[in-house]
């Protein structure tokens, strides 16, 4: 007969789609919650076209990459599958606050962007370009930092796994070669396509520690029409010795938008915006206290995602940010007092490491609802924790440099090859019992050193899996080829781990047998001692018996012969001394069985002593 099929939360989806039938069933009060946050993005998205018709109208017709964001409802709705109670609450909470500070950045763009007609505004933007943080930016006032390449690059990606790879090829086209990092290669086909606002008073490029990173921002630089200043923050940022540089690097970049802007850097104003950064720093260490637990309602693909929007677009800037992360932190605390646990399917606590499958943002939410792997932390979590010293202009400036190169892609590919590889210290933190590798086949950097971490595995308890993906291109390592990778590892594993219990379900048979063993060997062993001395007592009596005889035989019975009165006492006195020796060869015969048959129990008994051993 057939096996029954089971059903799983693939089941709503219609056959060969991504198309949900209908919405995940969470129990009435959570698919409630659910649908109602569900409608705030609508409202949110609405709040974003409102803020200026025409010119997001006019950005959806100009811009190939404005029309993924569509998608934005779906790709949430995959940020939160499989969660329930407190990790659903927390979930949306910052995909709230991110949807609200993304689609605000993209409608300033919009508003700003000279190609729909030059205004003041967009006069008050300042383009940072991929990686570069806003808290350079803090003593100006009057100014907004207009993050550039993520709402081209990363999180369109997020949004539509097709997007990229458009930008991709028409890079290549030109002669990049294919192996090149895919951030850096499609930020530079969207700009050969010229598909960059064009907006900004001026623009602060980075230096990325990707390979063609240089290359893009002499094409953005070309594209956007206003003068460009490389960061040059130091890339051996443990060095002692570059941190005057650092320092001053920052300092040129202040005057170099003093003079295209005509604002004047306000001290005051940075530090107070300083110290809601290192607020911002806090509560997340904090957070990872709860992590830590059983009992952590923040998992998954969403809280990481949330580090890397507030590291990029707010910097102590965007209230928003520790709004929201008080009203987490309230629940955190609740679920872990009730010692809730929010993931009652967990196999593994794993922490992931290197460039992710950016075409797969709920590759952690599939990983868990699949095979209970939950991902408490990913790399990008450890990137910009930095707290900075308000005390001088100095230490600010120095602070606001350690956070930038201790930021996303730069803190462990730049600052020494063993920053690349100290997860095993975050994932003992973290009580996380496996590390999920992600292998970036163009990420030269963290190649370099994959043979070095799997010899590291070796060594260490804590599992490894290594994951393949090529970042923005799901053409090259699909998704399906991902979940392939999985199950195979995964399948093997328990295939390893039944193998592994039929073994020890064996040698806990072997262990009783052999236990059963040395109890008889025991048994056995006491049996012989106790014939032992019966045999010594024997021995002893039959040793006085020969002696007497021995004392008869040396004359002693002449003697008692002729004690004898008459015949009848000397037949009795014969008569005895034949039953004594008829007597004693029999004793002697019986004590020479008994002797052999104690050799051979003994001999049997030191073999089955020596099998147990």
């Amino acid at each position: 007969m057939a096996d029954k099929k089971v059903k799983g939360a693939g089941d709503r989806f219609l056959p060969g789609s991504n198309i949900a039938k209908h919405r995940e069933w969470r129990g009435l009060k959570d698919t409630w919650y659910d649908y109602v946050e569900w409608v705030k993005v609508l409202g949110i998205m609405g709040g974003f076209v409102a803020k200026s018709p025409v010119r997001i109208a006019r950005g959806m017709l100009t811009y190939r990459w404005m029309g993924s964001y569509l998608g934005a409802l779906n790709m949430i709705d995959r940020c939160v599958e499989g969660l329930r109670g407190p990790a659903l609450r927390v979930a949306r909470l910052y995909l709230n606050t991110i949807m609200k500070g993304s689609t605000t950045s993209i409608a300033e763009m919009m508003m700003g962007d000279r190609r729909f007609g030059d205004n003041a505004f967009g006069r008050t933007q300042v383009v940072l370009e991929q990686t570069m943080c806003p808290e350079i930016l803090a003593g100006f006032q009057n100014l907004r930092p207009a993050q550039l390449e993520p709402f081209q690059g990363l999180l369109l990606c997020y949004m539509d796994q097709g997007a990229n790879p458009y930008y991709i090829d028409a890079m290549e086209s030109v002669g990049l070669p294919a192996d090149s990092c895919r951030l850096s290669n499609n930020a530079a086909g969207v700009a050969l396509l010229d598909e960059f606002p064009k907006i900004g008073a001026c623009c602060i490029s980075n230096n990325a520690p990707c390979d063609s990173s240089t290359m893009n921002s002499q094409l953005i630089e070309r594209h956007l029409d206003v003068d460009t200043l490389p960061a040059a923050i130091p890339m051996r940022w443990e060095d002692p010795h570059t941190r005057k540089y650092a320092r001053e690097s920052l300092r040129r970049i202040i005057d170099f938008v003093e003079r295209h802007t005509g604002e004047t850097y306000d001290w005051d104003a940075c530090r107070a915006v300083m110290e809601k950064h290192n607020d911002e720093v806090r509560n997340e260490q904090e957070k990872w206290g709860f992590m830590a637990t059983p009992y952590t309602a923040a998992a998954l693909a969403v809280p990481a995602l949330f580090h890397t929007f507030y590291y990029a677009f707010s910097g102590g800037r965007n209230p928003e940010v520790m709004k929201t992360e008080h009203k987490v932190m309230r629940i955190l605390e609740q679920a872990y007092a009730d010692k809730t646990n929010c993931f009652p399917k967990t196999r593994y606590r794993a922490l992931t490491w290197g460039g992710p499958p950016c075409y797969w943002l709920q590759f952690p939410n599939w990983l868990y609802n699949c095979w209970g792997i939950l991902m408490i932390a990913g790399m990008d979590l450890f990137s910009g924790n930095v707290l900075i010293d308000t005390t001088d202009e100095e230490t600010i400036l120095d602070g606001i440099a350690r956070n930038y190169e201790t930021g996303v892609m730069r803190r462990h590919l730049t600052g020494g090859w063993r920053h690349l590889v100290e997860f095993w210290d975050e994932a003992e933190k973290f009580h996380c019992d496996m590390v999920i590798l992600h292998d970036d086949i163009t990420c030269k950097g963290a190649l370099g050193l994959t043979g070095v971490i799997l010899d590291q595995a070796k060594e260490r308890t804590t599992k490894l899996m290594v994951v393949s993906n090529d970042m923005f291109d799901h053409r090259t390592i699909s998704r399906a080829d991902i979940r392939q990778q999985v199950n195979d590892l995964q399948s093997q594993t328990d295939a390893l781990r039944g193998q592994l219990g039929s073994i020890v379900a064996q040698l806990e048979q072997s262990r009783t047998e052999l236990a059963e063993a040395q109890n008889q060997a025991t048994a056995a062993a006491k049996a012989l001692e106790e014939k032992q001395a019966a045999f010594s007592a024997r021995y002893d009596s039959c040793k006085q018996q020969l002696t007497a005889m021995q004392l008869l035989n040396e004359g002693g019975e002449i003697s008692l012969l002729m004690q004898a009165d008459d015949l009848y006492e000397l037949l009795t006195f014969w008569q005895v001394l034949n039953d004594l020796t008829e007597h004693n060869k029999q004793l002697l015969d019986e004590l020479d069985a008994e002797a052999q048959a104690l050799d051979t129990q003994r001999q049997q008994a030191e073999a089955a002593a020596t099998q147990a051993e």
